[in-house]
């Protein structure tokens, strides 16, 4: 926004204001200093008044600084109003510089999980590179759609084991529903050189279900969250990507490559089997 400019005050008021508080002080001290003296005496008239004048003095003084005090508080206050608007603006213009540093962004959102399972399993052909899976949220997510079309359920685990003989294929677990461990097996069974897998102990904290292709696109799945998301940005598929490195460091791992951790395998099974018999 353009800024007024500051008006000051013209130099002849500057001058004509320092000469009348300069006399006023020079007069009402000769007075004080005559009068001290007793020199007003023989002058009636004007020693009546003295105190009226050095009111007046006092007074004409007390207003001068009044008015200068207001002067500088107001010229304060503009500059504050000033920073405060320079500081709006270099935020709005932040602002828009973040927007536009995300331009580019490729959003697509699906209406239900059918939709957006369908989508997961024409993607699932299309990668070259690596996937990188989350199946540990305990809500309704991307296992939704497989549940509701068998035929999208059959078609999903046959993309993953396709694709998993061919690249990198990163899952992350937590046995937390129903079909998980079943889910396990199948891919233990198949053991596809590119399937590689770990687990979390349940947890009842919301988490966000996602996927990663090629590291380029983000497919997030949680409908615990009421998101059905698909995004492609180098920097928002970045910060996931880097999430989920975090998340695999830190799980316990059951399979990478062909290599297969039998005691973790065991100790899932044996949790699963102790959860259906009320254990």
């Amino acid at each position: 926004m353009d800024q007024q400019p500051r008006k000051s005050k013209p130099d002849w008021l500057n001058r004509f204001e320092v000469l009348l508080i300069g006399a006023t002080a020079i007069l009402s001290g000769l007075v004080s200093l005559l009068d001290f003296l007793g020199i007003l005496d023989g002058i009636p008239w004007l020693s009546e008044r003295i105190p009226t004048l050095t009111l007046l003095a006092a007074g004409l003084i007390a207003g001068y600084l009044v008015l200068e005090r207001r002067n500088q508080l107001e010229s304060m206050q503009r500059d504050t109003t000033r920073h405060i608007e320079e500081l709006s603006l270099a935020l709005s213009q932040s602002t828009i510089t973040i927007i536009e540093s995300l331009e580019g962004v490729e959003l697509r959102k699906f209406e239900s999980a059918s939709d957006m399972m369908s989508y997961v399993n024409k993607r699932l052909l299309q990668a070259r590179q690596q996937i990188d899976d989350l199946s540990w949220s305990p809500a309704l997510g991307l296992e939704y759609g497989l549940h509701t079309t068998r035929e999208l359920e059959a078609e999903y685990a046959e993309r993953i084991a396709r694709v998993s003989r061919k690249i990198p294929y990163r899952e992350v677990f937590s046995f937390n529903r129903p079909g998980r461990i079943e889910k396990l097996k199948k891919r233990l069974q198949e053991n596809a050189p590119g399937y590689s897998c770990a687990y979390y102990e349940d947890t009842q904290a919301p988490v966000l279900q996602f996927m990663i292709i090629d590291n380029d696109e983000v497919l997030i799945l949680s409908d615990q969250l009421q998101s059905k998301l698909a995004i492609k940005h180098p920097y928002i598929v970045k910060l996931f990507a880097e999430y989920y490195e975090e998340i695999w460091r830190h799980a316990t791992p059951i399979k990478v490559g062909v290599t297969i951790e039998e005691k973790a395998v065991q100790r899932i099974l044996n949790k699963g089997l102790s959860s259906r018999n009320g254990g």
